[in-house]
């Protein structure tokens, strides 16, 4: 079986808190978000051999406690069911970065017990199909094929599929000035996650975008939200969610809290 690589770190302490982890990155992605940071991954095609892959997770199996399968977006892969009995078979936890588009592929991972945490980006307000389409690029680029409805409701369905069952879940928000992340925007998205994910121990995540990486040029010349201004966004998601968190490059990864 072939994988279209993007390569690996083999030692993270950055993808999941609280671990030290292998990261896998794959290529390809079926959506065009114009602050993407990650867009050298987003298409093309570089294939290598399962067992290559598997060779870096053994590679990296006695200094880490977990695998997480990012990109791109690795929900594409078929390998990724072959390499996720790889990893559980080696005693590694399993991780998985997505952007939700697949949730077939994250069903099939549920059900064959393949993964123990999920890491969902939710771009945008998920009862808002145009606003989600431009976060996402839809019409805006021929890459992306779906219509802002359809990822919705694929973005949904996955979000179903994870709330139906007892795993780790955190929900990530990348923010950009004027473009995505505005107090109302926040309070949208952290009132539906709210009143649809039963899991309480579930985390929201605001993370900082930065511009000057971005797909799109036009917001590289964009200025980074403050650290300051994130954590008063923080503060308006938190007054509906119980665990929220900002990650910035001045302050990392930090919690909001009750007494604000």
């Amino acid at each position: 079986m072939k994988v279209n690589y993007a390569g690996a770190v083999p030692l993270s302490t950055l993808d999941w808190r609280g671990k030290a982890v292998i990261t896998i990155f794959f290529r390809g992605c079926p959506l065009r978000c114009p602050y993407c940071q990650n867009h050298p991954y987003l298409q093309g095609w570089e294939s290598v051999e399962l067992d290559f892959v598997k060779e870096q997770i053994k590679k990296s199996k006695p200094f880490v406690s977990a695998v997480v399968f990012s990109g791109g977006e690795p929900l594409m892969q078929d390998a990724i069911v072959p390499l996720a009995e790889f990893a559980k078979e080696m005693g590694l936890a399993i991780g998985i970065h997505t952007n939700g588009c697949y949730p077939e592929m994250a069903r099939q991972l549920v059900k064959q017990k393949l993964i123990d945490k999920f890491f969902i980006d939710i771009k945008a307000p998920p009862d808002d199909p145009e606003l989600y389409g431009k976060v996402t690029g839809c019409g805006q680029s021929e890459a992306v094929k779906k219509t802002s409805e359809q990822i919705t409701a694929s973005v949904i369905e996955t979000l179903e599929i994870v709330n139906s069952c007892v795993l780790e879940l955190e929900l990530r928000t990348t923010l950009i000035r004027d473009f995505i992340g505005s107090r109302d925007e926040i309070a949208s998205i952290a009132a539906w996650i709210s009143e649809h994910i039963k899991n309480r121990e579930v985390t929201y995540v605001l993370q900082q975008g930065i511009p000057e990486y971005s797909l799109q040029e036009n917001l590289r010349e964009i200025r980074a939200l403050k650290r300051k201004e994130l954590y008063e966004l923080g503060g308006i998601a938190k007054s509906f969610l119980g665990n929220v968190r900002i990650r910035t490059k001045e302050g990392g990864e930090e919690i909001i809290s009750d007494s604000r």
